[in-house]
């Protein structure tokens, strides 16, 4: 699928979902647990170090993203926008656990289990790239919405603003 095809439907996807645009990547994924009718919790895990970064997973009754505690918050924030984008595209559609370990909220889960069922880590398959631009696209609103709560710096003053205007705001011409 050629990326431009892929971002329209990207974008087409998180359109019909009608999410708000929020600054906080938990209300996000409490808007899109109520739209989708299953909780989402999330997990905050020391993964291994030859392991994905984040995992989603389902079970009988909730979904659960498990990410990186040993990492910047940015970095956290985007790996859960990640795997939120598994879900919301629909790459997780059958249970993976038993009602037992929904039960127990997945406390000792291995992660090379996990790993083994459910790990996303070869960025050329179009799940991964779909997965990967609803994060862009979720960060970019959410850059926006920061935007419109504090008083906006003028991009100029700073190269690194400018850039990250560049990219995730305004990528036109420079």
């Amino acid at each position: 699928m050629a990326d431009r095809t892929l971002r329209r439907r990207c974008e087409r996807i998180l359109a019909e979902l009608g999410l708000p645009d929020t600054a906080d990547v938990r209300d996000l994924c409490d808007v899109v647990a109520e739209r989708q009718g299953r909780p989402i919790h999330l997990l905050e895990e020391t993964l291994p170090a030859d392991s994905p970064c984040g995992l989603a997973v389902r079970t009988e009754r909730f979904d659960a993203i498990f990410y990186e505690a040993n990492t910047s918050r940015l970095h956290q924030e985007h790996i859960i926008r990640h795997e939120l984008g598994h879900l919301i595209c629909g790459h997780l559609t059958a249970p993976v656990l038993d009602a037992e370990a929904s039960r127990l909220l997945l406390p000792n889960l291995d992660p090379s289990l996990v790993r083994a069922v459910l790990g996303r880590t070869n960025y050329s398959e179009v799940e991964e790239k779909e997965a990967e631009l609803i994060a862009s696209l979720l960060l970019r609103r959410s850059v926006l919405a920061r935007s419109r709560q504090s008083p906006p710096e003028d991009p100029a003053a700073s190269p690194v603003l400018g850039r990250l205007h560049h990219t995730l705001i305004d990528p036109g011409p420079r």
